[in-house]
């Protein structure tokens, strides 16, 4: 599983989501900092019980969960605290219920980092008041959970509300920019919960903006994620891109070997086929017939339908398929920290990195088309009598031109792999090229700015 995962929730309106009660928990309940050690291995309360038999004939998916699974093993205060937790985490409209409120009355007694409560932003806060405002708030409301394992966050300091906030507070801009709110219109509220399984933190954030527009898409969270999971482990990134260092510094001879010769191979034209010929010479005629740029995304569909079955023929050709999978793999270590799974393994004429395959071909067709229409057009004036000599020499010219134009796309394939797999190279580091200049910033003493 990922090593930080992050959830994020939108309410389009405070009230209808209960919010104020979600914000109440969070600043209150035991998990803010943790149930004293001399209560969490008492025996559950009454209300515990009646209050998680309420919730999980609710929600029958809670008996699925590992929290509900410790509850039925420990019977204490401290596993029914964790899966109340965290079936109100994931349905805050429980709250709302009539048995909840006497259970929040009668609880067992709550340790706070704060006092009265366990809320933080970049101030000091005023539950009262965050609370009213949050009511009074009708626009866009997002509830962010970002947790780590209780081994992690024990080794990495991440087990104290103040780590935490410190860490969010460095990072708002970039948070708030994910969700498009303008910084400076910023409101934002975080709690601690020290969970024995997983320990995390709560962000309840929006925008006082009076024209609020704020929004997140699935990049906005997967960059959430990055965020996230970058500066939480920065050190042990740091240390993987100093051990990768030294890999990339002793690669075997025979990995160089093998993407050396795969690389030879298309500069010396191993790729080209009778296939390439054909098509790319129907490219060639078809480029002659579009005006306009001759660039790949100028081009008409149906010319580019043909771009890109030439390019998903050629990624068949088994060393085109090995450079491909060479650096697919190199891009698939990038999201290791924080996500299980790898991104989508494209066809190669859909990737965004290898757009240039496409440009590429398309600048040799039209180059072998210009050559093409010029020698047809000198064949067009030859006398009658030397038609059977002057064609014969015309077609062996013809078919010079659609090869050299075939060797010369062969050699742009090759630089182009090469480039790219440099880019992500696996013998060179495990994570992009985006993470590796934030890991710089680290090892220099700087702050990063995402």
């Amino acid at each position: 599983m990922p090593r930080v995962i992050v959830k994020c929730r939108y309410y389009k309106n405070a009230a209808t989501g209960n919010l104020s009660g979600l914000m109440k928990y969070i600043a209150m309940r035991e998990g803010v900092e943790k149930l004293p050690k001399d209560q969490q291995s008492l025996p559950e309360t009454d209300n515990q019980r009646e209050f998680i038999s309420q919730i999980v004939n609710r929600n029958s998916y809670i008996k699925t969960t590992p929290e509900y699974k410790y509850y039925l093993k420990e019977k204490t205060r401290g596993a029914a605290s964790e899966l109340i937790a965290y079936a109100v985490e994931n349905n805050p409209r429980i709250l709302n219920t009539e048995d909840y409120l006497r259970y929040m009355a009668l609880r067992p007694r709550a340790e706070r980092i704060a006092g009265e409560h366990g809320l933080f932003s970049s101030d000091d806060v005023d539950l009262d008041k965050a609370v009213a405002d949050l009511e009074k708030h009708t626009g866009n409301v997002y509830s962010v959970i970002v947790s780590l394992k209780r081994e992690d966050a024990e080794r990495l300091g991440y087990n104290k509300a103040e780590r935490w906030r410190d860490m969010v507070r460095a990072h708002l801009a970039d948070i708030a920019k994910q969700h498009n709110i303008d910084f400076t219109s910023l409101k934002w509220y975080g709690a601690f919960h020290n969970e024995s399984h997983h320990p995390h933190i709560h962000l309840l954030l929006y925008s006082n903006s009076e024209d609020d527009h704020s929004f997140i898409t699935k990049n906005g969270l997967d960059n959430l994620r990055r965020i996230f999971g970058t500066e939480i482990f920065k050190y042990d990134l740091r240390e993987i891109y100093d051990r990768q260092t030294d890999t990339r510094n002793k690669l075997t001879a025979e990995m160089r070997s093998e993407f050396k010769k795969l690389i030879d191979d298309v500069l010396t034209g191993a790729v080209i086929d009778q296939n390439l010929l054909i098509k790319l010479e129907e490219l060639a005629r078809r480029l002659n017939g579009c005006k306009g740029k001759k660039q790949y995304g100028y081009l008409p569909k149906g010319v580019k339908d043909l771009v890109d079955e030439l390019v998903d023929d050629l990624s068949k050709n088994k060393t085109v398929e090995r450079l491909y999978d060479f650096w697919y793999q190199a891009k698939s270590s990038v999201t290791k920290t924080y996500t299980d799974e790898p991104p989508e393994k494209l066809p190669l004429s859909k990737e965004k990195a290898f757009k240039a395959v496409r440009n590429a071909l398309v600048y040799e067709a039209s180059r072998l088309g210009f050559e093409m229409s010029h020698s047809e057009r000198n064949n067009h004036h030859n006398t009658d009598n030397s038609k059977r000599t002057k064609k014969e020499g015309g077609d062996a010219r013809h078919k010079r031109y659609v090869v050299n134009a075939a060797i010369r796309f062969a050699y742009h394939l090759g630089r182009i792999f090469y480039d790219n797999y440099k880019k992500y190279e696996p013998e060179e580091d495990d994570i992009d090229r985006k993470l590796k200049r934030e890991i710089e910033a680290v090892k220099n003493g700087q702050n990063i700015v995402l």
